[in-house]
């Protein structure tokens, strides 16, 4: 019996409606896993090529080769530089918790009342009205709040090395079925192949340039900090090559290498070293972070300067650290519907005009 015209296709979207519910509440909790194996698989793809042409034939095999050096080159460092960041956060608290026991607070207050300072730029200094124990009995206790919310913290390894677990899983899938995937989505997509090609090109292309506008960018960082380190007379090298790691954590990455430095050059007495630093950090190498990155992505994220640095902060209000891919990303593709939609307007205007 031929199905009912009127109940076949209302019932199709629904049930396809309920196979997209069920499977976006499923796979909700993974969204971000998800999206950075795609990312990834998108880069690692066309390495492919470049394997032995046994290997490249047997699909399967050649994701096994992919995802491995995935995990040894992309995911490992990143769980060192996490490691590595623990660690410096773990020192740079308990730094700061012997400057205060030691009266580093009164002494550093002292140094700012002995400057030859006019007595009008003195005044603005004046801190006799502020109750030094309570801050520093404050910053004593904030310490050991700060040391719980590290033990809770490290209750959430479970849940990172699930995630972790999820994104080399689907990244394998994508190595191994990506093309058959990609001719599912195309059979499905109401747009032309045109429209469909521009679609996959321009999220290549931000992909790439954000991961090489972030490393790029990562790389300035890292010379500009190792030279005022070298400055303040702090290791250079060492903390230089860290800072290119941190940097790549928004907002509170270098604050790990930075704060401890200056907090070890007042504890050392080199408080002139110490305010230097700290000068040098907001004004020369936060400026590179704002400056270097969105002049890497503009080109092939084909956005002005102004939009990409938009999308990034936006991004990262909104997403966090990988808002630094999902802003410039969405909002470039973004962009491309709209040239789409205007394109397709054009044509349709186009092939109604003849007839008017």
């Amino acid at each position: 019996m031929a199905p009912s015209t009127n109940f076949y296709r209302p019932f199709l979207l629904a049930i396809f409606l309920a196979a997209i519910a069920i499977m976006g509440t499923l796979l909700w909790p993974f969204r971000h896993a998800m999206v950075l194996a795609l990312v990834l698989a998108t880069l690692v793809h066309p390495l492919r090529r470049r394997l032995p042409r046994p290997v490249q034939t047997r699909r399967f095999l050649a994701a096994t080769i992919l995802s491995l050096l995935t995990i040894l080159f992309v995911l490992l460092p990143l769980a060192g530089l996490a490691t590595l960041l623990t660690s410096e956060a773990v020192t740079f608290i308990h730094t700061t918790i012997t400057w205060f026991r030691t009266g580093g607070l009164t002494e550093a207050v002292a140094w700012i009342h002995a400057l030859p300072l006019p007595n009008w730029a003195k005044g603005y200094l004046d801190v006799s009205s502020i109750d030094l124990r309570k801050i520093e009995s404050l910053a004593l206790s904030s310490g050991g709040d700060i040391g719980l919310w590290f033990l809770s913290a490290g209750k959430g390894i479970a849940s990172i090395g699930l995630q972790l677990l999820v994104l080399v899983m689907f990244l394998f899938y994508l190595l191994a079925e990506g093309e058959r995937l990609m001719e599912l989505l195309r059979k499905a997509s109401p747009l032309r192949r045109d429209q469909e090609d521009a679609i996959i090109a321009r999220f290549k292309a931000v992909s790439q340039a954000v991961l090489l506008g972030g490393l790029g960018t990562s790389v300035a960082i890292g010379v500009v900090t190792g030279i005022g380190l070298w400055i303040a007379g702090i290791s250079p090298l060492l903390w230089g090559a860290v800072a290119v790691i941190a940097s790549l954590i928004p907002v509170v990455g270098l604050s790990l290498i930075m704060l401890p430095a200056i907090i070890s050059l007042i504890a050392t007495g080199s408080v002139k070293m110490a305010i230097f630093l700290a000068l040098y950090w907001l004004l020369i190498v936060n400026s590179v972070d704002n400056v270097v990155r969105p002049l890497f992505m503009r080109g092939t994220a084909r956005m002005s300067l102004v939009w990409v640095f938009v999308s990034i902060i936006g991004g990262v209000l909104m997403f966090g650290p990988l808002g630094l891919l999902y802003g410039p990303l969405a909002l470039s593709i973004s962009f491309l519907f709209l040239e789409i939609f205007f394109d397709a307007q054009k044509e349709t205007d186009d092939h109604a005009s003849p007839g008017a």
